[in-house]
């Protein structure tokens, strides 16, 4: 849908420069529908962007609340995953709850980080360093000063409502799965990468050849083995793209 409003947006701003531009004289034709054609290419690549960038913003938001909710509904045996599929021309969300009793894979990534913190400590932390996410806070630049500072700085009458000025904001990187417990560092993971198993395993995009360790179908891998090998990458199965 993005690809194909691309391709609509340019050619109207194309015929609405080069309309424009014939009221004016360019030199030869040739050059005048060169600079229509940079034009309207430099004003759909900036649109191309700004969707793209709220659209990181939208998938980082969403993924940190299937983070916070999947953390809640661990000791429920229970994931939630979110897909978004395209039924005619309208996106329909849907939410997956999915049984799941993770305790053996708790316990298997629990093992697996502490070997790895004693033998491949190095991997497990360029690793770990990789999930992390930007996030944007507020600064009060007067949150320092004294109370007298304040008054003294403070005006005699009251802003007009359209003169606030806007909070300043700083970005903070964060760590998803900070160092911590071997245990509490598998339940984290299993928080984090929840979410997107399940998106995997109802769209049956899971690879289906390699058997498993802790489920009931006798092909489909469990959560721990797709954290072994797409986040930690010691286990045997393929990178999946996401």
């Amino acid at each position: 849908m993005r690809l194909a409003f691309a391709v609509v947006f340019y050619v109207v701003v194309w015929a609405n420069i080069y309309s424009t531009s014939q009221m004016f004289a360019l030199g030869d034709h040739w050059v005048g529908v060169l600079l229509v054609t940079l034009a309207a290419m430099s004003l759909t690549l900036t649109l191309v962007l700004i969707f793209e960038r709220h659209q990181r913003k939208a998938n980082t938001n969403t993924d940190l609340r299937l983070t916070a909710a999947n953390g809640a509904l661990l000791r429920h045996r229970v994931l939630l995953g979110v897909t978004d599929t395209v039924e005619g021309c309208q996106s329909v969300i849907q939410l997956w709850f999915v049984y799941f009793d993770l305790e053996t894979c708790v316990q298997f990534l629990s093992d697996h980080i502490q070997e790895m913190k004693m033998s491949q400590e190095s991997l497990l932390r360029s690793r770990l360093s990789q999930l992390c996410v930007v996030m944007e806070t507020g600064v009060s630049p007067t949150a320092d000063e004294e109370p007298e500072n304040l008054l003294e700085e403070a005006p005699l009458l009251p802003d007009r409502p359209g003169s606030a000025e806007k909070p300043l904001m700083q970005t903070e990187l964060r760590q998803l799965v900070p160092e911590a417990e071997p245990e509490e560092m598998a339940q984290q993971l299993l928080a984090v990468f929840g979410g997107y198993y399940i998106r995997l395993l109802v769209t049956s995009q899971l690879p289906q050849d390699l058997g498993t360790r802790h489920t009931d179908s006798p092909r489909i891998p469990c959560p721990c083995q797709l954290i072994e090998a797409y986040i930690l990458g010691t286990g045997c199965c393929p990178f999946l793209t996401r």
